[in-house]
């Protein structure tokens, strides 16, 4: 397997970025995640049930509780704060706003516990997204991909600065009871950045690892497989 990309920067130091275009736990690291408020939340005991079946470790890729989250997934700290940088985003293509992540529009998605969880690794950023559907919803939002007009869009902040984005498929062996994978690039003044996903269903789980950092992309091939693959073991340990 060969991903046909090279390298990243954190995610802290593309938190703008990242929180338009990529998924919205990588800005996990920037803005960090709270308990406050589960005990309200309807779905508070099945999201915990969620974040107890998140790895712990993985290699030497190492769980942070103090940046990780649970709760209903329109709740969660990262998507609130990933949504409301992308309402102050003009895109040349509208239809790629939250391109990699468009299956979190879904009312079932919206309404469903969620455990995201980030990860320390010394090469770069982890992270991973549990949420509990049914077997349906699940496959329905793993089936949901963004436009082929997507390949190449430019974003535009609030501050006046702008991003060239580009999603591409990646070919990585299936995981789970399905699975896809793609790639994010960002090019701004800071240079060039990449995110490597891997989405999945297990069942009526829906899960997505994601990594970003500093080294070539075959720095992240076997990682990605090690990970989710670890992800979905300890979910038919725990859950």
């Amino acid at each position: 397997m060969r991903l046909r990309h090279r390298s990243a920067r954190s995610a802290a130091g593309a938190s703008l970025p990242a929180a338009v275009a990529l998924t919205s736990v990588i800005v996990l690291s920037a803005c960090g995640g709270t308990d406050e408020g589960q005990s309200e939340d309807p779905n508070a005991e099945a999201a915990a049930q969620l974040h107890d079946a998140q790895p712990i470790n993985v290699g030497d890729v190492t769980l942070l509780p103090e940046s990780s989250e649970a709760g209903t997934y329109s709740e969660l700290v990262t998507v609130q704060y990933s949504e409301e940088v992308r309402a102050s985003t003009e895109l040349d293509k509208p239809e790629c706003m939250d391109a990699a992540n468009r299956w979190g529009d879904l009312e079932a998605v919206r309404d469903a516990p969620t455990s995201v969880a980030a990860y320390e690794w010394d090469k770069g950023n982890v992270s991973h997204i549990l949420v509990r559907l049914d077997e349906g919803s699940a496959a329905e939002a793993l089936a949901v991909k963004p436009p082929e007009t997507c390949a190449e869009y430019t974003a535009t902040y609030e501050d006046g600065s702008s991003s060239e984005y580009g999603v591409t498929d990646l070919d990585v062996p299936p995981v789970g009871d399905e699975s896809r994978s793609f790639a994010i690039q960002v090019n701004d003044d800071g240079g060039e950045n990449h995110m490597y996903t891997v989405m999945y269903r297990n069942g009526d789980l829906l899960g997505t690892t994601s990594v970003m950092g500093p080294g070539e992309a075959e720095d992240y091939e076997q990682l990605l497989l090690d990970f989710t693959e670890a992800a979905i073991t300890r979910q038919g340990q725990m859950l």
